[in-house]
């Protein structure tokens, strides 16, 4: 059974149209021709349509047969799962995809299993042990410097928390050196994150060695418009840092005013957590 084919089974199972089905995620037509294997639907898109249908992601490709194509979107799905599972603070979410990650067959099990835990490992509170084979073991997996990718770049922005700011610096600037001019959204994307997530890291330790050099990689990635939210998170550090040096309240006042951008966009919490940020930096 093909991806098209078993879209059309659950669409025909909910007594959907095809234009109620795919609505505001592709367009009719092109859905349909998805249906009859026309047209190949893009890993992001074809996640967007399950959740929009409120169809199980794992669900969904437990019912295909294992091939090429599959095995892209399983891992793809399987990765989106864990971090929706993550963000929600559903632990239990994550421990049995990672049990069914275990019993499965599919390629690069260990891999995702390894960053299925560490996830897991992250959701961990200040008075629990930290599982430290499993971070020793995360490590090595990211610090593979050689054969850093997309993948790793993603998977080091995701468990920087893990490591010093220095260790965590040596690696980023690996990737920078090697990615910064790229032309690719996705590794602007992860690139723009780490750099945020070291800015971050920086001012919580008092440590503004590397700063400059972090926010002028920073500049050399053009500003689209899905890459407007790092753009933004990296001008809050940088008013930050600014502020650090030179205690002049404009700084402050640009913080708050990215803040209140961000929460009236919707990320209520993470508007929070900036303010936060701001807090314990001024008092």
């Amino acid at each position: 059974m093909t991806i098209g084919e078993l879209l059309k089974e659950y669409r025909q199972s909910k007594g959907l149209t095809q234009k109620q089905f795919a609505d505001g995620i592709v367009s009719t037509s092109y859905y349909s021709k998805v249906e009859k294997n026309e047209h190949r639907i893009t890993a992001e898109d074809l996640i967007d349509l399950l959740e929009h249908n409120n169809i199980s992601l794992w669900s969904f490709f437990k019912k295909l047969a294992l091939n090429a194509d599959f095995e892209h979107y399983q891992h793809l799905s399987i990765e989106e799962e864990a971090i929706d599972a993550y963000y929600h603070s559903d632990k239990k979410r994550l421990e049995l995809l990672k049990q069914q990650v275990d019993g499965s067959k599919i390629p690069n099990k260990n891999e995702l299993s390894l960053s299925i835990s560490g996830w897991i490992e992250c959701m961990k509170s200040d008075d629990e042990e930290p599982d430290l084979e499993l971070r020793e073991k995360l490590k090595e997996q990211i610090f593979d410097l050689p054969s850093i990718d997309l993948n790793k770049l993603n998977l080091f922005c995701n468990f920087m928390e893990f490591y010093t700011l220095d260790s965590n610096f040596f690696t980023a600037k690996q990737a920078i050196n090697k990615y910064v001019d790229s032309k690719e959204t996705d590794i602007q994307e992860a690139l723009l994150s780490i750099i945020t997530n070291l800015l971050y890291m920086s001012i919580k330790d008092d440590n503004y060695s590397y700063t400059d050099y972090l926010l002028q990689s920073a500049r050399k990635i053009p500003l689209k418009p899905c890459l407007f939210l790092q753009k933004e998170l990296i001008s809050f550090y940088q008013n930050l840092i600014e502020y650090h040096f030179d205690k002049k309240q404009i700084y402050l006042e640009n913080c708050k005013v990215i803040t209140q951008s961000i929460k009236l966009a919707g990320m209520e919490e993470y508007g929070k957590a900036l303010n936060g940020v701001i807090a314990k930096l001024v008092k």
